[in-house]
């Protein structure tokens, strides 16, 4: 019963927000419909227009099944089977069941929106000066310096550190020693971050600091670590023993290892005008919906009282689930809002509107 009633459902939502082909009836009696009736259904004419235009809805694909007339009656046959359920959905009330007023809610304004704002922004009405302007707004999107990868072995010396500087020295130029004779050996370097680094952050990375740029070597490391970590190609080599000291007296030894190297990335306007059209077409597109939204809110008297806010009550303990835990149990992240903040349309699948034997698809996927 429960399946039927979803199915019933889901017709009553078909059959009075998609125009299934009924017409309104009034008193009990059904309005006059223009055309020539080809059945009637509880009181109602299915026309032959309606019947055609259902048909050159479909793609032509569908519409090659049903070149002959056997084929023209399964057609028939299916679009009656839809009208006598969406009939008995409405028979039941369910056209008055929450589910389906939110359902048809949900399709009338993804009309509204296709027919009443969709031709207010298109992707052709974006100009030059807007993608240059766009353009130079993120110019560092798109030309970003040369950057060089490295992992480092941090030897400290001094203040409260057990080891002196020369002692540093000596361990740092060990380190370099070892590295240099396996240098094609990553793993092994890793090894030696393990054992002598004495930087937690980095040895807890395997000594890896990431790709870096030039300056930010030199911010980090000195002016002398950045020359030579930008000064080859020679990937997994190993660095001298470069010394950073501190006013209080303290400092370390860092050895490099180079472990990869990006190019400089210069990609002028003519190189991605295209790719910024599609990003400032939905920049626009959503701001203009943004007003379109507003404006009917003022059409409408619109009151928003944010003082009974609090009065919602929500689970706290939802917010530290991780964002992939966020679905509705079926793989497809819940109930978000779509592009452009429309809600997902619920349609039936095809074999219900041609009266194939598919049915309509339930919530749980069930027929």
């Amino acid at each position: 019963m429960r399946v039927i009633r979803r199915r019933l459902v889901a017709l009553a939502v078909c059959g009075l927000a998609v125009a299934s082909g009924c017409t309104p009836q009034t008193g009990g009696k059904a309005t006059p419909v223009v055309g020539e009736p080809i059945a009637v259904v509880a009181g109602t004419p299915l026309t032959v227009e309606q019947l055609q235009k259902k048909l050159d809805d479909q793609s032509p694909f569908v519409r090659a099944r049903y070149v002959d007339n056997d084929k023209k009656k399964e057609f028939l046959d299916g679009q009656i089977r839809f009208e006598v359920l969406a009939a008995e959905a409405r028979a039941r009330g369910y056209e008055k069941d929450p589910e389906v007023e939110d359902a048809i809610k949900k399709i009338i304004v993804q009309r509204l929106t296709r027919e009443e704002f969709d031709g207010r922004v298109q992707l052709k009405d974006v100009t030059d000066a807007e993608l240059q302007a766009w353009f130079e707004s993120h110019k560092a999107d798109y030309q970003k310096p040369e950057m060089a990868r490295a992992s480092i072995v941090t030897i400290a010396f001094g203040g409260t550190n057990k080891l002196t500087r020369d002692q540093a020295k000596a361990a740092a130029d060990d380190v370099v020693k070892q590295a240099t004779a396996k240098k094609e050996d990553r793993p092994f370097f890793k090894t030696l971050v393990e054992k002598h680094s004495t930087d937690a952050a980095t040895r807890a990375a395997g000594g890896d600091i990431r790709y870096l740029t030039a300056a930010d070597v030199e911010g980090r490391f000195g002016k002398d670590a950045s020359t030579w970590l930008f000064s080859s190609e020679d990937v997994n080599a190993v660095s001298p023993a470069f010394e950073q000291t501190a006013a209080d007296g303290a400092g370390a030894f860092v050895v490099f290892k180079r472990t990869g190297r990006r190019p400089a990335i210069v990609r002028g306007f003519d190189d991605v005008k295209n790719q910024i059209k599609n990003v400032v077409y939905r920049d626009k597109r959503s701001t203009a919906f943004g007003t379109f939204v507003d404006e009917l809110k003022k059409k409408h008297n619109v009151q928003v009282f944010e003082d009974k806010l609090g009065k919602l009550k929500v689970d706290p303990n939802l917010a530290k689930l991780p964002m992939d835990a966020h679905d509705d149990g079926h793989g497809h992240g819940g109930h978000g809002p779509a592009t452009d903040g429309m809600p997902p349309l619920p349609v039936p699948n095809e074999d219900a509107a041609l009266g194939g034997g598919g049915g309509v698809i339930d919530k749980d996927g069930a027929e």
